[in-house]
């Protein structure tokens, strides 16, 4: 596979991908619609392409990272999508946690013009990816079906995943993430309610951590987020809006298959409402914001 990579989108997600590459020796042509996003990436050591149509017609391998999949779906295939730019041949992998439909969706619409496409959807915060130690979850039809024939874009995944899995053809990348997503993100809300209670009926919070560090309520949510929910120190490594996004995916998700999941939907409430308090752009640690009163200060 080329030294050289492909990448459109530079969010958080995206900015970690270009240190991690760029650091594993990668050549990365980027591009993003925002001006500040495409000039970070170049201080991080991207080539920065004029356009996203130029980044895919240099074939070989484009990684795709993006909101949500609506976005994905428009990059690629919408009136003025990239699609057309792409030699045959060429691999889309795309990091972006959305709708599993639409996953499969693009992978047929590419496959129809000779492009392979796969959803590699990751875990983990932006400061995991960018050090290596995120979980990639991928969704790719011909390695599901023959699991012992890895896939040559196997080295440039794990160049920013720690752990790599497939869990089954297109779209099952994004199911997995939902997953994932579903059961971290109860974690989290657990673990603030749980300092929230503490912290108001009056306990140490530095005695509180330790408590629930060593006992059987100790979870990794608490390694990540427990000291930035204690401090209050909300500077995104992932955000707020982004996981409500996904919650609303997943419960879009639990309906279609005909599963209630009645934990995610007062999940979402809460999300929801730090978002419409303008709180969306923070760390997802600032859930714990969801149980102050009313007119508590937030930083």
């Amino acid at each position: 596979m080329s030294r050289q990579i492909g990448l459109i989108g530079l969010g958080l997600v995206g900015k970690a991908l270009v240190k991690r590459l760029t650091g594993a020796g990668y050549v990365v042509l980027a591009y993003d619609i925002s001006p500040q996003a495409r000039e970070d990436a170049r201080v991080l050591g991207a080539e920065i392409a004029p356009h996203s149509g130029a980044v895919a017609a240099t074939g070989g391998t484009l990684l795709i990272s993006l909101p949500d999949s609506d976005v994905v779906s428009e990059v690629l295939l919408g009136p003025n999508g990239i699609a057309k730019w792409f030699p045959a041949g060429s691999l889309v992998i795309d990091t972006t946690t959305g709708r599993p439909s639409d996953a499969v969706a693009n992978a047929r619409a590419l496959e129809d013009q000779g492009v392979r496409f796969v959803d590699c959807t990751l875990s983990g915060s932006s400061e995991d990816i960018a050090e290596g130690r995120a979980t990639a979850l991928v969704g790719d039809g011909a390695w599901s079906r023959n699991r012992k024939l890895e896939p040559d874009y196997l080295p440039l995944v794990q160049a920013f995943a720690a752990n790599v899995f497939c869990v089954g053809p297109a779209g099952s990348g994004c199911l997995s993430k939902l997953i994932v997503n579903l059961v971290m993100g109860l974690n989290r809300a657990a673990l603030a309610e749980g300092l929230a209670f503490g912290l108001g009926a009056g306990l140490d919070g530095e005695t509180l951590l330790e408590v629930l560090s060593e006992s059987a309520a100790y979870s990794r949510v608490l390694d990540m987020k427990g000291r930035r929910m204690l401090e209050r120190n909300y500077a995104p490594a992932s955000r707020v809006a982004q996981h409500a996004k996904d919650v609303r995916l997943i419960l879009e998700e639990g309906e279609r298959v005909g599963v209630d999941l009645p934990l995610e939907r007062v999940h979402a409430q809460l999300l929801e409402s730090l978002v419409a308090r303008g709180l969306g752009d923070l760390d997802n640690a600032a859930l714990i914001e969801a149980y102050r009163k009313a007119g508590t200060e937030t930083p």
